[in-house]
Parts: structure tokens; C-alpha cells; sequence
């Protein structure tokens, strides 16, 4: 998937929009019911910091029970770009891949920080978008065990410019970190050196990665280390 995606120009944009629409439709579909949601991810990493283009969006949300109401097998939605594909378990997440462009994935997932979002501005909508302790604190907590280097890519560049909050919301979970932290010292270096090489990295970012991989470590290791007095 890197190999063919990594180096194609993200079209968040036009996934973002259907992704919103589906949002519409489910608050439609369930007689108006208001429900929580936020807008985290890689993507929603990258309009913040800019490091790297991501091609799939993720939409959190609060109750299991709303994802039979975007269940294309359950419920009729209106689509204009219509997915390629899509698969869900009824419990956890509903996902909708369009070829050429992208996935969404609808993820029930609660906020895992003290301060799990902030209202921003997203293409005309106010978003509750996740702050990045929060992105990484979920890729750390539901699948560092798996990271991929990408994940990896991320935890270096989120450490770039915020450190001491990334490693303050990391704290509250040292058995997941401590399973990243396995799984990271694990992989050949060559191998996730080159899967980063293959990501469409920002400018500003693409002289940290080489050292990915030993960044992401040593951010782990402090979380894992007594807190500095």
C-alpha cells in the first residue's frame, strides 16, 4: 500500500467532503440524534503540522450503535463519488475505500488525553479535530503492537514540535508503549528506512527521516523512564 499510495498527492479534500456528507446522512438516518465525533489520523496530522500527505480519513466516533446507520448493507446512502469497496463489524468501524483516492474509516473510539481536540476550521465546517498527543496516543494504544512505518514516521514528527505533551499523554498507558516499543526494536532498520523514503514527505520534514526510527525509540524510552524532577 505504501508503494502505491505513498507517493500519490493526497486528495483529503475530496474524501473529507464525502466523509461529512456521511456524517449528514447518519444524523439523518437517526432522526436527528446529536452524537459526538472528531476528525483525527494521519490527515488530520498533516493539516497541522504539514509532514507528510495522507490519503485516508478517520472519523471517531462515540457510540457503536451509529455505525449500522452508515452500513451500506443496512442503510441507503447517497453517494457521489460511489466506494470501490466497503467492510465494517457492526461494532468498532465501517470503512469505505474509493479507488484511486482513498479510504475513510468510521472508528468507535473515545478520547484517550486530557485535551483530545480542538475546534478548527476544516474546507467551511467547524471541526473537533484531534490535537496530536491524541493521534498518537491511538495509534500507540490500539495498534502500536502492529506500527508500520508510517506510525513511526509520526511519532518522530510529532516529537519534533511537541515533545513534552506527546510524552505527558503517552504516560497514562506504559503497557502499549511498552509493546510499540518491542515491536519497534524488532523491525530491520533498512526495511522501515525505506518504507519512510517511499512517503510523500513535506520539505520541512524530510531531513529527519533517516533517524525516524531511532526518534520514535527514544521518545518511547522517556515515556518509560521516571518522570524528570
Amino acid at each position: 500500500m505504501v508503494g502505491q499510495d505513498g507517493r500519490r498527492p493526497s486528495e483529503w479534500r475530496r474524501l473529507f467532503s464525502i466523509a461529512v456528507d456521511l456524517i449528514d446522512q447518519l444524523r439523518e438516518n437517526t432522526g436527528g440524534h446529536d452524537f459526538e465525533w472528531s476528525f483525527g489520523g494521519g490527515t488530520a496530522m498533516m493539516i497541522q503540522i504539514g509532514h507528510r500527505e495522507s490519503h485516508d480519513i478517520d472519523i471517531f466516533l462515540d457510540d457503536p450503535q451509529l455505525l449500522g446507520f452508515i452500513d451500506p448493507s443496512r442503510s441507503r446512502l447517497r453517494f457521489d463519488l460511489v466506494p470501490s469497496a466497503y467492510q465494517g463489524d457492526g461494532l468498532r468501524f465501517q470503512k469505505f475505500a474509493f479507488e484511486d483516492v482513498g479510504e475513510i474509516d468510521f472508528i468507535v473510539a473515545g478520547p484517550l488525553t486530557l485535551m483530545p481536540f480542538q475546534i478548527r476550521n476544516v474546507e467551511g465546517r467547524a471541526v473537533q479535530i484531534e490535537t496530536i498527543p491524541e493521534i498518537i496516543a491511538k495509534k500507540v494504544y490500539y495498534r502500536g503492537a502492529e506500527a508500520k512505518p508510517r506510525d513511526i514516521f509520526d511519532i518522530a514528527a510529532a516529537a519534533r514540535t511537541q515533545l513534552e505533551p506527546l510524552v505527558e499523554a503517552l504516560r497514562a498507558f506504559p503497557e502499549q508503549v511498552s509493546r510499540t516499543k518491542d515491536r519497534l526494536e524488532k523491525l530491520n532498520p533498512e526495511f522501515v528506512d525505506r518504507a519512510i523514503s517511499q512517503l510523500m514527505i513535506m520539505p520541512d520534514y524530510e531531513a529527519a527521516t533517516a533517524d525516524s526510527l531511532d526518534t520514535a525509540l527514544a521518545v518511547l524510552d522517556e515515556v518509560l523512564s521516571p518522570p524528570k524532577t
